[in-house]
Parts: C-alpha cells; structure tokens; sequence
C-alpha cells in the first residue's frame, strides 16, 4: 500500500464506561465525507512529522482534544477510503488511550457534533444493518449503525468494524463475499424465479448468476435490511428488477442478471 496520505485518530476512553469518540463532519460541499459520523482526521500537511502527528493536529483542531504521542496504544494497518469523487486515499489510523471522556470543544467549520459512544453499542448485533443512505438512490444499501439519526457507515463504519473484530471471519475475505451473494441468489429460488446459469467468473465481476423473471425488488429490500451476520460482509448492496449487484468487503464485485421470459422468447 501507499505512504498515508491521512490519518485518523481512534480515541477510547475507560470511564465512566468503555466509549469512543466520534464526530459528525460539517456539511461542506465537495467534502467527499459531507454530513458523515467519522474519527477526528484528516490529510497529512507537509509541516507534520508523521501521520501520527496528523492524527494529533486534527484531533486538537476538530475537537479541541489535546493528546501526546504517549497516549498511542496501537497502530492499526492502514487502510484505503474510497471517496465519491477522485482517487482513493490511504488512511492511518491510530488508537489512543484516555482515562475518562475527555470534554470536546468543536471547531464548526469541520465538525458539526460529536459523541462518545459507548463500545457495547458499537458491538452489539442488532444495531447493524444495510440501510439506505441520505444522497442515494432507495435501492442502494450500505451497511452501517444508526446514531441520533444520522447512519455511521462507509469508511469509518469498515473500520470500527475491523478493529473490534467484527468482520468477516472467512479467509480468504473475499469468500465472506460470494457467500453473502449466494444469500441474495438462493433467496431468489426461493420466490420461484427460475437459475438460469449458476456462477461463473466474469470479466466485468468476481462472479456473475442469472436467474429468469422479475427480481422482487421490495421483498428483497426488506429482507436484508434486518439485523444479522450478513451485514459485515456486504459493502453495498444495489437491487433493481434486472440486475443485484453485491459489493463485498474486499471491494469485490456479484452480479445476479434476471431475463425476462419476454427476453427469452423473443
């Protein structure tokens, strides 16, 4: 991977219970992390020593937390942020260790809240789930926790996961995946659309599935929106009445094609 080219402070603190704290980045047009829940972070400056001084510098400046390099437990692999627009980024991140919730004082052109949220809720199963996202389409899931209304997923989400050992289990990672995909197509059979083709490797996709008739595109919805093992290894789920894509969590790609039975006859 890359040199960083940002980094990310993980703050944990011990009391009054085990918490975390997050912030709700300002909306900002061009902010390819507009409006989201997130850690303190941001780019590397040329004037930082190191990504773990940029982790200190942004958390002091969005949250108004100041840390020293002997508050750093661990240092996590770094990670790629993908971004809605432009070239993806590799992120540092970087665990420290508080004693008690340290108060915040937010800096409002980068952070509009933050909160320390307590590490059973981060935990816990039934919080989890695919879920639509403001800006996107209503057939587009992602899977993510609801906090006071706004979801935390996406990068952060990826990376809380991982970090509490909350993943996919499966290795290599990328069979969590065809895994979950074949969830989404034996789900399918079982509203009677007819295999058409079982997976194949495709050029376009890791694998690729065809079924015949119409996809039950609510019906479907509905059922992986609920909690369960299926969310960590799902990074995006698109369901439309001819087509499913499954995004997994190594970023790889599972197409389900539906054929009409006009299409066949035709």
């Amino acid at each position: 991977m890359s040199k960083p080219e940002a980094a990310v402070a993980i703050v944990r603190a011990s009391a009054p219970e085990d918490s975390v704290l997050l912030m709700r980045r300002t909306v900002r047009e061009h902010d390819s992390w507009s409006g989201q829940w997130s850690f303190p972070g941001g780019r590397c400056d040329p004037e930082d020593e190191s990504p773990l001084h940029t982790a200190l510098r942004e958390l002091w400046e969005e949250c108004g937390i100041r840390l020293d390099e002997g508050a750093l437990v661990a240092t996590l692999p770094n990670r790629i942020a993908r971004r809605r627009a432009g070239r993806f980024l590799a992120v540092a991140p970087f665990v420290f260790a508080v004693e008690r919730e340290l108060e915040t004082v937010l800096s409002v052109e980068e952070a509009a809240a933050a909160i320390w949220i307590p590490a059973h809720v981060l935990r816990d199963s039934q919080r989890h789930r695919l879920q639509t996202i403001p800006g996107f389409p209503d057939e587009m899931l992602y899977p993510g926790i609801d906090l006071n209304g706004m979801p935390l997923w996406g990068f952060t989400y990826r990376l809380i996961t991982d970090w509490l050992d909350m993943g996919p289990r499966c290795r290599p990672i990328e069979q969590a995946g065809f895994e979950a995909a074949d969830l989404v197509l034996q789900f399918l059979l079982s509203h009677g659309l007819p295999l058409e083709y079982g997976w194949r490797p495709d050029s376009e996709a890791a694998m690729r599935a065809g079924v015949t008739g119409e996809i039950p595109v609510k019906a479907l919805l509905e059922q992986f929106s609920v909690p369960g093992v299926f969310v960590p290894a799902v990074n995006r789920l698109h369901v439309r009445a001819d087509r499913i894509r499954i995004a997994g969590p190594a970023f790889e790609e599972y197409v389900i094609e539906a054929t009409s039975f006009e299409e066949l006859m035709a």
